[in-house]
């Protein structure tokens, strides 16, 4: 079925940006630029400022994306599809690889936020076409 593909892209994003975080927290601390108090206890100010980007983008995953693959999840269960679906999946999915690219290396606050804009009407879009289609008893 079609929602295992934006449920798969979304879990490697997720675990991309963990081994990045962890890579250039284990490389920092290997430099000697951080302390291990300072890993244990996230202290972000003394990390590099992309070491510091990567883990938040890692932390944002789990807001938006899980909110989403939950619904993905719902909509396979209930055998609910079509065409506004896939689009809207294709569309927060782009948004989150954009968002992640913008946060870690572009670092454009506008284009950021243009991109954390478009994912976040996609989730409120998605969400509520769901309950209309639940409430309504539409298929």
């Amino acid at each position: 079925m079609w929602v295992h593909y934006p449920i798969m892209f979304l879990i490697l994003l997720m675990c991309f940006l963990w081994l990045l975080t962890t890579a250039l927290r284990i490389s920092a601390f290997k430099r000697k630029r951080v302390s291990a108090s300072d890993i244990q206890f996230v202290h972000k100010n003394n990390f590099e400022i992309t070491t510091t980007l990567a883990g938040n983008s890692y932390d944002n995953q789990f807001q938006q994306s899980t909110l989403f693959i939950v619904l993905l999840c719902l909509l396979h269960q209930q055998h609910i599809e079509g065409h506004f679906w896939f689009v809207v999946s294709t569309f927060f999915v782009v948004a989150r690889y954009w968002h992640c690219f913008e946060h870690i290396v572009c670092r454009n606050l506008l284009m950021r936020t243009i991109a954390f804009a478009l994912a976040s009407s996609c989730l409120f879009i998605a969400w509520f076409a769901y309950l209309y289609v639940n409430i309504m008893g539409k298929v």
